[in-house]
């Protein structure tokens, strides 16, 4: 089954951009999708992005794992490098997430 395009995944009448933010998050979808869709819907600029999702854990993680189905054999801190230039977050915050995201998918 395809999945819907950013565009045709309205907000809500209520929504604020967090909420709907977290609606997609938790419908599946990864962090470059959800800033699409941010983008497109609230129009948010792409300097805000980089500390708007550090509370969207799932999110990031799943934009990792895309990374890494593309290209498996990238080492930790070629990983960290592209996560930091992607987000717009700093090589420390890159860091901190491919370490976040090994740690939680040795406990799988």
């Amino acid at each position: 089954m395809e999945r819907p395009s950013y565009q045709s995944l309205i907000p809500r009448e209520s929504e604020s951009k967090e909420i709907y933010a977290k609606r997609l998050e938790d419908d599946g979808h990864e962090e470059m999708f959800i800033r699409k869709a941010l983008g497109h819907h609230f129009r948010m600029q792409l300097d805000a992005f980089g500390e708007f999702f550090e509370p969207f854990e799932k999110a990031r993680l799943r934009h990792i794992d895309s990374l890494l189905e593309i290209d498996p054999n990238r080492t930790d801190y070629s990983l960290a490098r592209k996560v930091s230039k992607d987000l717009g977050i700093s090589m420390e915050r890159g860091e901190h997430w491919v370490k976040l995201y090994r740690a939680k998918n040795l406990a799988r």
